[in-house]
């Protein structure tokens, strides 16, 4: 095996992209493209070493390539399908590399802390293959070992490379991620617009992104519940709120309901998940987390996704809708000979009473009973 601690990346772009009708590598993916994006995937991973392989308009990708200062391995096999590509590229990294990445070229959207996740289980593991799982399905790219070389360069076609690493079963590991991009590639139109729409909020957490994370984390199943109706409420009330005028991220408050007790049961569970929510990549997110159980709300503060966020969780106890006054009523009575904590509970109390008046104002009704949530 390679002692040398080198971790590369092959990224596969030889293909005809028959099935899509649109050379892939080159769609457009926000102000970049797709192969841009994929190579970018990796650098901000922390891998360095990135090769691409390449083939069918192999001279439409050269100039592109060259300016990502990336390696580029021509397959002139390329027609053979995807397997003489990976021997290709894996020719180049033989003896230089301990593991590789092996992505796609059209699966371009692996977060960071993908990346970093499964070097982490790596290096705890050793493992010949590192799979990344998203909701018990396998994605792109599985990290491979220096172990898996020979089997791959001296296999063939026929049975792929699933089939060789398949032997290498016994002493590989999936690691769960929170990342529906490890399986979001690109076959058709469909699901081309489904990348570029996921890519677009690619700073937000998606609705299964955020199971994901709390599964991950052990959230306990009534807290989980509890985040599910926090964000169908506050979806409820963006929406609402949209039709008036406003300019709501509702993906931003329906993600912040559902992971805004991540670290309940920890002490200062809000700013802790914050800075959990942070360190997986999603700055925006994480302010929301943070501040969900306390937040000045001045006369001139405008209605945005973190009040919101507050003002729900504020109407749901437990898994249902409840008034504010049924939700705080309790702990001012449990806590009466408590000033302390009875400042705090009046301090939350007052401020989800504050963004309730202007919610209810803005939308012109004088209770929430008025509103489909």
């Amino acid at each position: 095996m390679c002692n040398c601690r080198k971790i590369a990346g092959l990224i596969v772009a030889a293909g005809y992209s028959s099935r899509m009708g649109a050379f892939k590598p080159l769609l457009p993916l926000g102000g970049k493209t797709v192969i841009e994006t994929a190579v970018d995937s990796l650098r901000h991973g922390g891998v360095t070493d990135v090769r691409v392989v390449v083939g069918h308009r192999a001279e439409d990708l050269y100039p592109l390539l060259e300016r990502l200062n990336v390696c580029v391995i021509e397959n002139p096999r390329y027609a053979e399908g995807m397997f003489s590509s990976v021997v290709a590229g894996l020719n180049t990294l033989a003896g230089e590399a301990e593991a590789f990445f092996l992505l796609p070229g059209d699966t371009p959207l692996i977060r960071k802390r993908s990346i970093k996740d499964m070097l982490r289980e790596y290096r705890k593991t050793g493992a010949a293959v590192v799979y990344p799982v998203f909701h018990d399905h396998r994605g792109h790219p599985p990290l491979i070992s220096a172990r898996c070389f020979e089997s791959i360069l001296s296999g063939n076609s026929a049975g792929g490379l699933r089939d060789i690493l398949d032997r290498f079963a016994a002493d590989s590991v999936e690691v769960e991620l929170a990342d529906q991009g490890v399986l979001l590639d690109i076959d058709t139109i469909e699901d081309y617009r489904k990348l570029s729409d996921f890519y677009a909020q690619r700073e937000i957490p998606t609705y299964d992104e955020c199971l994901a994370i709390l599964h991950k984390h052990r959230v306990d199943s009534r807290v989980s519940r509890h985040g599910q109706v926090v964000a169908d409420v506050g979806r409820s009330m963006a929406g609402l709120l949209n039709g008036v005028g406003l300019n709501l991220n509702v993906d931003l408050v329906i993600a912040g309901g559902l992971v805004h007790d991540l670290a309940k049961g920890k002490p200062n569970h809000p700013k802790r998940g914050g800075r959990m929510i942070n360190c997986m990549g999603f700055s925006a997110l994480s302010g929301i987390v943070a501040s969900h159980m306390d937040m000045e709300f001045a006369a001139d503060y405008v209605v945005d996704e973190a009040a919101i966020v507050f003002l729900a969780d504020k109407l749901v106890q437990g898994d249902r809708l409840v008034t504010l006054a049924e939700r705080f009523g309790p702990a001012l009575n449990k806590f009466s000979s408590s000033p302390e904590i009875i400042d705090s509970v009046l301090r939350r109390m007052r401020t989800a009473e504050a963004i309730s008046d202007r919610v209810l104002g803005l939308l012109g009704i004088s209770s929430f009973d008025e509103m489909a949530l």
